[in-house]
């Protein structure tokens, strides 16, 4: 590690485009800033992977260090922003495989194409689900029969038949929000 005056130099250096220097506060630093992402991301690749893009940002931008600037702290900045793109696209990633499966659910979509962890998922969240909610909501939501048909073959009252709807609906809609809120806690 180097004292805070030579991390100037360093920086000052590397605005230069001083090869040596970047490989030597790639070597020093390194390390450390991957297990600074890895408390963001949770994923020592995905970490190393941040702090690689990081390096390259700094060295393709060497040129907007300024002078006396702490070059540890700038990369620090460029890791911790990159860990919030990668988590706010695995957000995104995560929130349209959640609405990918409340759409097949909801909407009773067989979609050929759609990936085998959304099937999976969609299969999870139904065994959730109590006897009569599940028999109700994959006749009428998978297979698209009546409430009147279902109550029929049931033997009971469509008002029921709605009831254990309404139920099981609820039921997997707070499954699929907590499941997007355990995905990504509160910070």
């Amino acid at each position: 590690m180097y004292h805070p005056d030579e991390l100037e130099r360093i920086g000052s250096r590397i605005r230069e485009r001083d090869e040596r220097a970047f490989h030597d506060l790639y070597r020093s630093h390194f390390a450390g800033l991957c297990r600074y992402a890895g408390r963001y991301v949770y994923d020592a690749r995905e970490a190393e992977d941040i702090v690689q893009e990081a390096y390259l940002s700094l060295w393709n931008n060497a040129g907007s260090i300024r002078p006396g600037q702490n070059v540890v702290a700038y990369l620090l900045v460029i890791v911790k922003n990159e860990c919030f793109n990668y988590l706010r696209h695995l957000k995104i990633k995560d929130s349209h495989q959640d609405k990918l499966v409340e759409a097949m659910l909801f909407a009773g979509i067989e979609e050929p194409d759609v990936e085998p962890e959304a099937r999976a998922e969609l299969q999870r969240l139904l065994a959730l689900l109590p006897g009569q909610g599940y028999r109700v909501i994959t006749e009428h939501v998978l297979r698209q029969r009546t409430i009147g048909d279902i109550a029929a073959e049931m033997q009971i009252a469509e008002s029921t038949v709605k009831t254990h709807l309404k139920r099981a609906m609820k039921t997997l809609r707070n499954a699929i929000r907590a499941r997007s809120l355990d995905a990504f806690p509160p910070t």
